[in-house]
């Protein structure tokens, strides 16, 4: 079997890691994997020798083809046993974009959660073309030591934390509303934000977040001094991935309640080093967070909104005519108060334990059944 693998793999992105754990799953399970990058940014991140290396080899012979791409560069073609498109939505549907007519060049379109697929379904596009395909992880990396960090002001708290971009989707608002109004500096606690933006300054993240606290604070109106609130903290530099393994060895319990995630990689990580993630009951974390042990982490309810987004990265997508998952604050406050009090009783081994169910190996083998059937 040769598999040919594009993808956006050098963007330094969660899209192009998941291309890239695709890559090293299918290597390490003896498929030939040829794999191609198309660049988006004109920007290239380093990535792993490996990927170089099945980089460097030839596409001739190749039997199958996978596009881990937007949908607006995929390519039909009939010159592969199955062309397949690897394709993640956040919303409950997509038939009124062009991304919907694109995907239907392909023979199959795999997708990282079973809500997509209903999704997709209930979009018509054929149910027998679309498959669940979970992300997947190298294990290894979360069993290896992690240098510490130190992030002043947190040193003997409990650390809720959150990562993600600064956008309406990640719903950094509800998160920081969440934490104000459950907790105080009566509370051991702080909240930890690791925030970027394409085209945005450091400064300029650092100095949004910290004001975007203080009017939630003015909003809320518990305290009349905002000195009252316990301490939220903003870490908006580029950083690369072993000071987010740091990040993650450091704190406590994430907080993810975006309004939808294909899959959340810093949640699975989270959930790897044992920081019971608490995330929307939609979409991603639903393949990954078992709801019948508290220990890998918790899914909040909530309801399904007009889609209300100033800064989608296309103008096409995250339109009123998509809906999208607003996850209860009740139910995050809650969790978090929980997770807060409860700390003792937590077994830090459940994550790592669940995590393993997708590995390279276990995921790898997944993709081989998938291009078979």
């Amino acid at each position: 079997m040769k598999v040919l693998y594009f993808g956006h793999y050098k963007e330094g992105t969660g899209w192009a890691q998941a291309a890239i754990d695709y890559i090293l799953a299918l290597d390490s399970v003896g498929v030939d994997v040829v794999c191609r990058n198309i660049n988006l940014t004109g920007v290239e991140h380093q990535v792993p020798n490996k990927i170089l290396e099945l980089e460097s080899k030839s596409i001739e012979g190749a039997e199958f083809c996978i596009q881990h791409l937007l949908p607006h560069h995929l390519v039909g073609t009939e010159s592969f046993k199955k062309n397949v498109a690897y394709f993640a939505g956040e919303t409950t549907t997509i038939k009124h974009q062009p991304w919907f007519v694109h995907l239907q060049q392909v023979d199959e379109v795999w997708v990282p959660n079973s809500d997509l697929w209903s999704s997709l379904s209930s979009d018509s596009l054929p149910v027998g073309a679309i498959k669940v395909l979970p992300h997947t992880k190298d294990i290894s990396t979360y069993k290896q030591p992690v240098d510490p960090i130190e992030i002043n002001g947190v040193e003997d708290k409990f650390k809720f934390y959150c990562i993600a971009d600064l956008n309406d989707r990640k719903n950094l608002v509800s998160t920081i509303r969440c934490f104000h109004s459950e907790f105080s500096k009566h509370d051991n606690v702080a909240l930890v934000v690791k925030v970027k933006k394409h085209g945005v300054s450091q400064q300029d993240l650092h100095s949004h977040v910290i004001e975007l606290s203080e009017v939630i604070k003015k909003r809320l109106r518990i305290f009349s001094k905002s000195e009252m609130y316990a301490d939220v903290v903003v870490i908006a530099e580029n950083v690369p991935g072993s000071v987010i393994s740091s990040i993650h060895e450091l704190c406590d319990c994430y907080v993810g309640i975006s309004k939808g995630e294909g899959w959340s990689i810093p949640a699975f990580d989270a959930m790897a080093f044992g920081n019971t993630p608490i995330c929307g009951d939609f979409g991603g974390p639903k393949e990954f967070i078992d709801r019948n042990n508290i220990s890998t982490g918790k899914l909040v309810g909530g309801q399904l909104s007009i889609c209300d987004c100033q800064d989608a990265a296309f103008p096409e997508i995250f339109t009123g005519l998509e809906c999208w998952f607003e996850p209860s604050e009740v139910e995050t406050k809650k969790a978090m108060r929980y997770y807060y009090e409860n700390r003792q009783e937590i077994d830090r081994t459940s994550g790592i334990k669940r995590a393993e169910k997708f590995s390279y190996e276990e995921v790898g083998n997944q993709i081989k059944e998938l291009l078979n059937g």
